[in-house]
Order: structure tokens, then sequence, then C-alpha cells
């Protein structure tokens, strides 16, 4: 996963090579960063809010969950409280995460911020003019 993320920076990190008018700058940065946001507030939800009740969380079972729900009507544990053991939303998740990525790269588009890309490395750039 974290290859796709660099791939996907990489490729809207590098300007069209083609352009013969830059967009307006200021308008990428804001556009980014509503973008960069709303991705992170999705991931957060996916693993907080709307959590699934096909899959369980972390090192438990598969059907922990099911069968948290199922003791559920015999008295001894009729007061199990099961939502802990539901899963992440997963698609919510990466979808949030890439939308959130796609966010900073816009945000870094829109400033005097570039980002090179090398074998294991992530280096970013801000370029100061005075």
């Amino acid at each position: 996963m974290r290859m796709t993320v660099l791939c996907l920076i990489a490729v809207f990190a590098a300007g069209p090579a083609f352009a013969e008018e830059k967009p307006s700058r200021g308008k990428v940065f804001w556009s980014g960063l509503a973008l960069g946001t709303a991705g992170i507030t999705t991931s957060v939800l996916g693993v907080t809010v709307y959590r699934v009740d096909d899959s369980s969380t972390g090192n438990a079972p598969a059907s922990s969950y099911q069968a948290c729900v199922a003791q559920k009507s015999d008295p001894i544990y009729a007061t199990n409280v099961c939502g802990a053991l539901k899963g992440k939303n997963r698609p919510m998740l990466w979808s949030g995460v890439a939308v959130g990525a796609l966010g900073g790269v816009m945000m870094i588009g829109g400033t005097r911020t570039s980002a090179e890309i090398g074998p294991g490395t992530l280096r970013v750039f801000h370029t100061i003019r005075f």
C-alpha cells in the first residue's frame, strides 16, 4: 500500500509537461486542504463510528462479534458488550487515506513546495524567496 501511495504522490506531484499556463496556486492549495481534511475525517470515521459487523478486530477470530451477539440470548451473557469486537470498515479507511493523500499532493502543488521520491525516501522541499 505504501508503494501505491508513493506512486500516486509521484503522479500528481509531477507538473504537466506541456502545460501552457498554470492555474492559480492559492485555489489548488485551499481545495487540497479541504480534500485532505475530508480524507482524514473519512479514515477516522471508518475505524471508529462506522465499524462493520462481518469481521472482528485485532487478533480475535473472524466470527468473534457474531458469537458474542449469539451469546446474548443466554441470561448469563445478556450483558455482553460486543461493540468493541466489530472490525474496521476497510474500504472506508483506505478510500479516506487515498483522498487525504490526494489532498496533500494538491497542497504541495499549490505552494512553492516540491516533492522528490527516491528509493525508500520522500523528500519535501519548500522554497523561500527574499
